[in-house]
């Protein structure tokens, strides 16, 4: 007699799926909860913080669903045993869970959106008052005594210079001075007005450069912000809704499954008569 090639299912095999499945399933709940503490529902920043934990743990109870299904289903098509009323009620309550956290996330894929935006428009906003400050600050008056002691020490320095032949001299021939500076240092000594020039020049020169340096940094970090948020409202955001109709269809077929369609018989172990 030729033995059939169909070996049952192990229930060992089973349980094992159904137990992981349960615990990534009680895992994401612990988890979830942990995230409530502390509860501030009003600060933008722990929504922000806890819409994106949950998106990056929404994988793990899906999957935990999958294995908590796939063990049921090999009970139901085993030769031997039966799925507990346990494994059953527990499987019912996922497919409820799992169209609660359906909704959850359909909800976290907006609210994600609208705060990270909030947040980015509300950093925006700070950097430029911060460089608006700091421009102001150009045209105040503590700035323009700086850089008027600087131009005045500057201008002092060089006046020793000049009147030093050795130190004068040792300066035209060093290497590291630009050729612009020595040009001013001979033209000055005839005439002191071309130091003067020089030193005004220069002084309006270091402010135009301090203010190119500020609205420069100013676009640096509004780009950064805009690209952050970017970022965050397509990967959490588009993360979101793909979980939620996950869940969603995890739910519909199970339930669906459950309400239509009756229990499949048993097949005889009876052999067929000759």
């Amino acid at each position: 007699m030729k033995a059939s090639t169909n070996r049952p299912l192990s229930p060992p095999a089973a349980l094992i799926l159904k137990l992981i499945g349960l615990i990534c399933i009680v895992s994401f709940l612990v988890d979830a909860f942990t995230l409530l503490i502390p509860f501030n529902p009003t600060d933008r920043g722990w929504q922000i913080n806890l819409t994106t934990q949950l998106v990056e743990r929404g994988i793990i109870p899906l999957v935990g669903m999958a294995f908590l299904f796939a063990g049921t289903w090999i009970d139901s098509v085993a030769d031997t045993g039966k799925t507990a009323p346990i494994w059953e009620i527990l499987k019912l309550v996922a497919l409820v869970l799992s169209g609660i956290l359906g909704l959850v996330y359909l909800v976290i894929a907006p609210l994600h959106v609208n705060n990270v935006r909030i947040q980015s428009n509300t950093a925006i906003q700070r950097v430029a008052e911060q460089a608006k400050q700091a421009e102001t600050q150009l045209s105040s008056d503590a700035f323009k005594n700086q850089v008027e002691q600087r131009r005045t020490l500057i201008k002092n320095q060089i006046g020793e210079l000049i009147k030093d032949d050795q130190k004068y001299n040792q300066a035209l021939q060093n290497q590291q001075i630009p050729k612009e500076v020595k040009d001013v240092l001979q033209q000055s000594k005839a005439n002191p007005q071309v130091l003067d020039d020089f030193l005004n020049q220069q002084a309006k020169s270091f402010s135009n450069q301090t203010l190119t340096q500020i609205r420069e940094r100013q676009q640096q970090l509004e780009n950064q912000a805009k690209t952050a948020e970017l970022k965050s409202q397509l990967q959490i955001g588009l993360s979101s809704v793909l979980l939620a109709l996950g869940f969603f269809m995890t739910a519909g077929t199970g339930l669906r499954g459950i309400v239509s369609l009756p229990s499949a018989p048993r097949k005889s172990k009876t052999p067929p008569k000759r």
